[in-house]
């Protein structure tokens, strides 16, 4: 059982390379396979599709967000900009570490409507921890309204992931230093996002 647990985590991690390197619908499952070092009937064996791969593989990302923000959060005042401030700094911190699967993201819901779904997700989670904060400092009804929705994913989600996609390329093309790249950021984030 433990070698079948390792094999499906090869698995993972190898559809996550293939996928930020190809996109969803560029990657085939034998690519996945020969980076994994398994022959493509072991990826059937654990996965019945390519879809299902991609499904779990952002399952699993999204239950160790849920973990991350959890610790992030349970830390902070969201009364204080500085405990925000370093939130958020915390928050792209994890999410630099995850941005292969934030390129898939982006790039899949952008060229395919399999990948959607899983964007959409992620804001239906993030929408519903930003509304978590905002009943904690008084600034929310209790349930999320469609324009509470649009707003996480107009100035909370999108921007979010887009500055850890660019933020490299960033700091490379215009010279910039990234902790005053990230500075910029958080302080033009909180302020449009959480109003502060």
């Amino acid at each position: 059982m433990k070698k079948s647990k390792q094999t499906k985590d090869k698995i993972l991690v190898a559809a996550l390379d293939e996928f930020a390197k190809k996109g969803f619908a560029g990657t085939r499952v034998d690519q996945i396979a020969q980076a994994a070092g398994v022959n493509k009937a072991m990826i059937y064996y654990h996965f019945a599709s390519k879809e299902e791969l991609f499904n779990e593989l952002f399952q699993f990302e999204m239950e160790q967000l849920k973990k991350e923000l959890g610790l992030v959060m349970a830390q902070r005042d969201v009364h204080s900009v500085e405990d925000m401030t370093m939130a958020v700094r915390d928050l792209l911190e994890y999410a630099g570490r995850k941005k292969k699967l934030l390129q898939v993201l982006m790039s899949g819901a952008i060229l395919n409507d399999t990948v959607q779904p899983q964007l959409f997700k992620l804001l239906d989670f993030t929408s519903a921890v930003g509304l978590e904060l905002a009943q904690k400092a008084g600034r929310s009804q209790p349930e999320l309204t469609s324009d509470e929705i649009l707003h996480e994913l107009f100035t909370g989600l999108l921007p979010l992931i887009q500055f850890v996609i660019l933020r490299e390329g960033l700091e490379a093309y215009y010279g910039w230093d990234e902790d005053r790249l990230n500075t910029y950021f958080i302080a033009a984030w909180l302020h449009q996002h959480g109003g502060y």
